[in-house]
Order: structure tokens, then C-alpha cells, then sequence
């Protein structure tokens, strides 16, 4: 219960930077709830840059990823932007070392913002450490039936449109 408790309140951390517009430098996104976790690292990153400004916006996925690569982009100054914005996905950096990394966030350039999606996580990483005390860590846990009902529920009702209750459990064991 705690635990759900410190999810929503992180949770609510990331959508309240969204709102704001005050941004850390650094953000990661992890969990085993893929829906949710994709969903917000597509709201943080529309809310960061405009994805189709290639020359601010830059996307990295797998385990090949360079973090040296990573620091030179960050320290390149924009284009006409604000911010230079880094989203990195998948890149196992949170399980293994990528030390350099981790000490370049604890100065970054001040228009470099790292967004960090990844499934999981070793919460003794250099890195992880680094990202929770600049930036922010959200975690995404898989969703009890009762959330996910509820969720449901409250998507239907905005699109006007309501569901038996047969039908919603036959839609949850889907």
C-alpha cells in the first residue's frame, strides 16, 4: 500500500513538471506497466520538444547505446530551442555501470534534458542514484484489477459510454 501511495505521488510529481513547464534535467521512467510507462514518456516528451525538431530531439534505443555519444550531443547547444532533448530506451544502462554518465548529470549542460525509459532497473546503480537525487525517477508497477477497472470505467464515462459488468470482467481477462 505504501508503495502504490509513493507510485501516485511520483506520478503526480512528473504531471505537475508537465503542467508547470519547470523541468529536471534528467527523468526515468521504469516499470513493468508498459501502457502506462510509454504513455507519460510520450507526455514528457511532447511537453519537453516537438519530436519532429531533429535537430533538438534525439532518440536512442537498445544496449549499443554510447553515453559518451550521449554527454558530447548534451553538451552541443541547441538550434533555435531551448533545450536539447535526449530520450534513451532500453539501454540497460540503469543494470549495468555507466558511470560517466552518472557524473555527468550531476552538472549537466543547462539546456541538456535526458529522459530514460527503461523496463528495469537496479535501484543500487550509480545511475539510478544519480537521475533520483537531479532529477526524478517514476516508477510504473503493474496495475491491480480494481485500478484497471476503475480506470476503465472512468474512460468510458468521458467518451459517454457504459459497459455491463459481464462484459468488463470478459474485457479484463482479455
Amino acid at each position: 500500500r505504501k508503495r502504490k501511495r509513493e507510485e501516485e505521488t511520483n506520478v503526480q510529481q512528473l504531471l505537475e513538471d508537465i503542467k508547470s513547464g519547470q523541468f529536471k534535467q534528467a527523468y526515468l521512467l521504469y516499470g513493468e506497466e508498459a501502457y502506462l510507462r510509454l504513455q507519460y514518456r510520450d507526455r514528457l516528451k511532447n511537453a519537453l520538444a516537438d519530436p519532429s525538431d531533429t535537430m533538438n530531439f534525439h532518440r536512442f534505443e537498445g544496449k549499443n547505446t554510447d553515453p559518451a555519444g550521449l554527454i558530447d550531443l548534451a553538451e552541443t547547444m541547441p538550434f533555435f530551442a531551448p533545450r536539447r532533448v535526449i530520450l534513451v530506451e532500453n539501454s540497460g544502462f540503469f543494470q549495468k555501470s555507466a558511470e560517466q554518465l552518472a557524473d555527468y548529470l550531476k552538472s549537466p549542460a543547462p539546456t541538456a534534458y535526458f529522459v530514460f525509459v527503461e523496463t528495469q532497473v537496479d535501484k543500487r546503480n550509480r545511475l539510478y542514484k544519480a537521475v533520483q537525487k537531479y532529477g526524478r525517477v517514476t516508477e510504473f508497477q503493474l496495475q491491480d484489477e480494481r485500478t484497471l477497472m476503475k480506470w476503465i470505467l472512468g474512460t468510458l464515462k468521458k467518451e459517454n459510454k457504459k459497459i455491463t459488468e459481464s462484459t468488463l470482467q470478459l474485457f479484463l481477462e482479455r
